[in-house]
């Protein structure tokens, strides 16, 4: 069963979000039958301007407004699994990140067409207590509004993968002390994997059950 993965960093920045993401696609294409894609939401991209134009008819056109989500919204649609990153900015996710998922309007006006996919949580801060977390939230909610099944990691106890790094490069320092692991830590590494692995083992499953049901 060949399925796919999309990895989005929705950083401004070719930084240490772009390079979690990554670790995590490299999980997962580790997988038979895995493959997998990257988008950097770097350069321009406008914001919903709410202006009731969305087409109830994807993917013959999605939105009005012409720019790098005319690449984005076929992707989105293809993947079996999403993976979103993203840097905190104030607490939560990048403007970036926001205007691609406000973007995403067309396909709950076209009937959830987003529904039954996978998706896993990617932030970074700059302290361990900076926001990755409500960052994390900001993701499952729009993952819960468009459909899409979020997933945590399954070998460690968290949401989502959330590193420390305040300058470009400094997430190859991250790790800390987990008692219940044979390794006895963690590493932003460990936890980019993981939920790469857990984003494809469970895309199969759920492609697997929606074949069993006759329900793709």
């Amino acid at each position: 069963m060949n399925i796919k993965i999309l990895g989005i960093s929705g950083s401004p920045r070719r930084g240490n979000t772009q390079q979690m993401v990554m670790e995590a696609l490299n999980a997962a294409a580790e997988i038979p039958g895995v493959e997998t894609d990257f988008v950097s939401l770097r350069g321009r991209l406008s914001p919903c301007i709410d202006c009731e134009k969305c087409p109830v008819n994807p993917p013959e056109q999605f939105c009005v407004i012409k720019d790098k989500m005319d690449e984005i919204y076929p992707k989105l649609l293809e993947a079996d699994g999403i993976i979103l990153g993203s840097p905190v900015y104030f607490g939560t996710v990048t403007a970036q990140l926001k205007a691609m998922m406000d973007r995403c309007r067309p396909f709950g006006r076209a009937g959830i067409s987003l529904k039954y996919k996978v998706g896993g949580a990617i932030t970074v801060g700059a302290a361990r207590n900076g926001g990755q977390e409500k960052a994390v939230g900001a993701i499952v909610d729009y993952y819960l509004l468009t459909g899409i099944l979020p997933v945590g990691l399954l070998r460690i106890l968290q949401t989502g993968a959330m590193g420390l790094a305040f300058r470009s490069g400094m997430i190859e320092k991250d790790e800390w002390p987990v008692e219940y692991l044979p390794e006895g830590k963690v590493t932003w590494a460990d936890q980019c994997r993981d939920i790469g692995v857990t984003v494809a083992t469970t895309s199969r499953v759920i492609r697997a059950g929606l074949k069993a049901v006759d329900a793709e």
